[in-house]
């Protein structure tokens, strides 16, 4: 009987790598048992019955097509969709492989970011010389099986391995395992495993989230799937892909869902220039003292689920003894529908709530020359509000700028107030600007971003 040597498996995330190295004594095992010679003990499970031989299979397996296309929408929303086929049947082992990913590995869900990745490999095996292809996969699963319990029988402090649970009903044979890393850069995943007659499927499921808010780069807040949930969803997954890969071994209709290629990006839509709204001119004696001698300038831009309508005070050559003055407040009235025209209060606030999250994930750190400071949340200014100053060092502009967002309704109210003096003769990313200082801006922020709200409230915005 010829060796078989280990098939290929998936990697886990970077983070997993560490603990993955604590089990070395499993991939070990795995080893020295899938290069036994012929008189190796028969793996466990290796007597279920066998699935009916294939008849005539019209063209290779889709692996995308295999799990009902509400299960996919449910479990990985908008998911980004890639495939692949490996052919080892001139190697030895000889086998080919097919693999589907679907991918979203950072969404919005309310306060959330979630991620979430499911993972279906397809093995069918190729039978030499006297060994049947279906005797492969049997003992192929049977090292998949043993390797999960061992795994179980061998825990480490960092990584916590479930029972491996045991399916019935799942194609000839069927088990999968929960897996959870506990360090700060943990994970949670679930694997299963089942065989159809000369096929194993393998699936492997991950999904966490966690707060908007919290530190840029920190695990703070992070929740994985259960292990109740997890082995529930895998059960299910391997119980479809088992009944599709039957089907397909025998040639009959297996696909339960179209693959969806992946959108592409709609293209960005362009500003129209438009008469200065009567709701910014009304707030003019406000910021016309912040930015003297101002450009007026105003654009409305049209989206399918959106409206904006921007307002500029802005000039770039203010005297001010030797240097030049540059002073700016831009506004931006972010207004929301759904698909039937009408205003959407719901996704103007997971548009502030993400704004706001990315102002706090940012706070008090640096990229790229910019810092971000301290999130303000003041009281009595819309439905929420919150404001931030930042320094901007920048290929485009050396400034000290606030930034200020406000929830009203169904609209988003975006206020930027800003500025820099610099040598005359220098353009405004020179590095000898003299940035606005916090105070400086947040003084001048503070009362135009209130003049804007209230003018908003009061006769909102063409």
């Amino acid at each position: 009987m010829p060796s078989s040597a280990p098939r290929r498996g998936w990697l886990l995330p970077a983070a997993g790598v560490a603990a993955l190295a604590l089990v070395a004594g499993g991939g070990a095992y795995l080893v020295v048992s899938k290069t036994a010679g012929k008189d190796s003990p028969t793996p466990a499970g290796s007597t279920a019955p066998a699935t009916p031989v294939a008849q005539s299979p019209s063209g290779p397996i889709n692996p995308c097509a295999v799990i009902d296309q509400v299960e996919l929408d449910r479990l990985v929303p908008q998911a980004q969709v890639s495939d692949s086929t490996s052919d080892n049947r001139t190697s030895s082992p000889a086998y080919i492989d097919w693999n589907c990913t679907w991918s979203n590995l950072n969404y919005s869900y309310g306060e959330y970011r979630r991620s979430r990745q499911l993972r279906v490999k397809i093995t069918q095996n190729v039978g030499k010389g006297t060994e049947t292809a279906d005797s492969i996969a049997r003992r192929d699963y049977g090292f998949d099986l043993q390797s999960s319990q061992y795994r179980e029988a061998n825990p480490d402090k960092k990584t916590y391995y479930s029972p491996v649970r045991k399916f019935t009903g799942v194609g000839d044979e069927a088990h999968a395992q929960y897996t959870w890393s506990k360090g700060e850069n943990g994970y949670a995943l679930v694997t299963g495993y089942s065989r159809v007659g000369d096929m194993i499927i393998e699936v492997e499921y991950q999904a966490s989230q966690q707060p908007k808010d919290v530190p840029i780069l920190s695990s703070k807040g992070r929740k994985f799937i259960t292990e109740q949930n997890a082995l529930r969803e895998v059960e299910l997954l391997l119980k479809q892909s088992a009944e599709s890969v039957a089907a397909w071994r025998q040639g009959k209709p297996y696909a339960r869902s179209t693959p969806k290629p992946t959108p592409t990006p709609s293209g960005t839509p362009t500003p129209v220039p438009i008469d200065f709204p009567a709701t910014c001119a009304a707030v003019t004696p406000v910021a016309e003292p912040l930015v003297p001698g101002a450009a007026l300038k105003s654009e409305r831009t049209q989206e399918a689920d959106r409206t904006t309508v921007t307002c500029r005070w802005n000039n770039r050559e203010i005297p001010n003894g030797k240097n030049l003055r540059l002073r700016s407040v831009f506004v931006s009235f972010i207004t929301f529908v759904n698909r039937s025209g009408t205003k959407d209060a719901w996704a103007a606030k997971q548009y502030y709530i993400d704004k706001r999250a990315d102002a706090k994930e940012w706070e008090g750190s640096g990229f790229q020359g910019i810092f971000w400071y301290k999130v303000t949340e003041p009281k009595g200014l819309g439905e929420r509000a919150f404001y931030q100053y930042r320094k901007n060092r920048t290929p485009s502009a050396h400034v000290g700028v606030a930034d200020a967002a406000v929830l009203v309704g169904s609209t988003v109210i975006e206020v930027s107030y800003g500025g820099s003096d610099r040598p005359k003769g220098a353009e405004i990313n020179s590095p000898k600007s003299v940035l606005m200082p916090q105070k400086e801006v947040i003084t001048g922020l503070v009362p135009v971003t209130e003049a804007i709200v209230a003018s908003f409230q009061k006769s909102g915005i063409e």
